[in-house]
């Protein structure tokens, strides 16, 4: 199934195993994450990663994380 993720699902996929998280959990994630296409996995992602998971994906899409944080104000008023 990791092989359905989009390139930003994959990068929050490794951020979760990055943390050490508990593999049902991250399987679970990617079920959830298989469907969503770059934008719907990056919205997604922005609303549920803790502060260091945020930290983590910033660092692998090579963005500051105040970018980030940018992008999710703007997604959530649209």
């Amino acid at each position: 199934m990791i092989e359905k993720l989009s390139f930003v699902g994959l990068k929050v996929i490794e951020c979760f195993k990055d943390a050490g998280l508990d593999q049902v959990y991250i399987d679970d994630k990617i079920e959830e994450f298989s469907t969503l296409n770059n934008y719907e996995s990056l919205h997604k992602a922005l609303r549920i990663l803790d502060d260091k998971n945020m930290h983590r994906l910033a660092k692998k899409l090579g963005v500051h994380i105040e970018d980030l944080e940018s992008t999710l104000l703007v997604l959530n008023q649209i």
